[in-house]
């Protein structure tokens, strides 16, 4: 991967570990009366997502800020996009098939046919389209090295 794919990945893995560390200091600072704290913590993730109490984790009695899909997307994404900088993530088309396939089949369980799903389940499915976006991320970086060449 060229350096500008690889600055472009260290970029979406500091934003989402902004997201990761932010969300998740939201309900240990409400934990410890930082009240006001906390609110401005979850108010800057409201417009990323839906924070339904229910579909949350829950740390120290409080819910983390982001839901459980969404905490998973961002914790895939860095994941991901530091094994990539280290060349430790292997992409192959199976592997991004099997990913998309898992989390087709659970949004396609939420959404369409309106069956819940577990909190663990939605964070894993998380997590995998946080994988699948990086590996995106890459194969369009490495695509438009193979033209320059």
């Amino acid at each position: 991967m060229k350096n500008v794919g690889r600055v472009v990945v260290i970029i979406f893995c500091l934003y989402s570990l902004f997201f990761v560390i932010g969300s998740t200091l939201a309900p240990i600072t409400a934990h410890f009366e930082q009240y006001e704290l906390s609110s401005r913590l979850t108010e800057a993730f409201m417009y990323s997502c839906h924070q339904k109490p229910d579909r949350s984790f829950w740390l120290l009695g409080y819910p983390v800020a982001l839901c459980c899909r969404c905490l998973g997307f961002y914790c895939g994404v860095v994941i991901s996009g530091l094994m990539t900088v280290f060349n430790k993530l292997k992409i192959s088309i199976k592997l991004f098939i099997i990913l998309f396939l898992l989390t087709a089949t659970d949004m396609t369980l939420n959404y369409l046919l309106k069956i819940s799903t577990l909190n663990i389940v939605r964070f894993i499915a998380g997590i995998m389209m946080g994988f699948l976006f990086i590996m995106v991320i890459v194969y369009i970086f490495n695509k438009e090295r193979n033209y320059e060449n």
